[in-house]
């Protein structure tokens, strides 16, 4: 996996950002600002917090799906109607990925779905294994 993928999926899933050398340390602290404000707004226990951090996409009941869409707006992947911001999405790829590429997840992943914290999950879901695939 590409450093910058690596890069997008730890601040999606907001966590071992001490692996992670792209990200400066604002932006460390930043992703684990946004992880604490999401845990709060959702209610979700750290348990499936920590399985979601490890790509364990078994922690998938309503607060996991609504933490990933609060981190989703954090992040500006996602705006305040619930609509993936694609261009946002492919920016945080393009350094490492051809456009082609990128936009070929972005039409397998970019799915709305009947709600914003269902976008959200399913996104991350399949760019998760869109990933591991490749």
């Amino acid at each position: 996996m590409k450093q910058t993928t690596a890069t997008f999926i730890v601040a999606v899933t907001f966590c071992l950002l001490a692996g992670v050398n792209a990200f400066t340390l604002r932006q460390q602290k930043m992703v684990s600002i946004f992880a604490l404000e999401c845990m709060a707004e959702t209610g979700i226990d750290a348990v499936s917090v920590s399985k979601l951090r490890d790509g364990d996409l078994t922690a998938n009941d309503r607060s996991a799906k609504c933490f990933m869409k609060c981190f989703f707006e954090k992040e500006s992947f996602i705006d305040a109607e619930g609509r993936l911001q694609l261009d946002a999405i492919a920016a945080a790829l393009e350094k490492d990925y051809e456009r082609a590429k990128i936009d070929e997840m972005l039409v397998k992943c970019g799915v709305q779905k009947e709600d914003p914290c269902e976008t959200a999950f399913h996104a991350y879901e399949c760019y998760h294994d869109y990933y591991q695939n490749q």
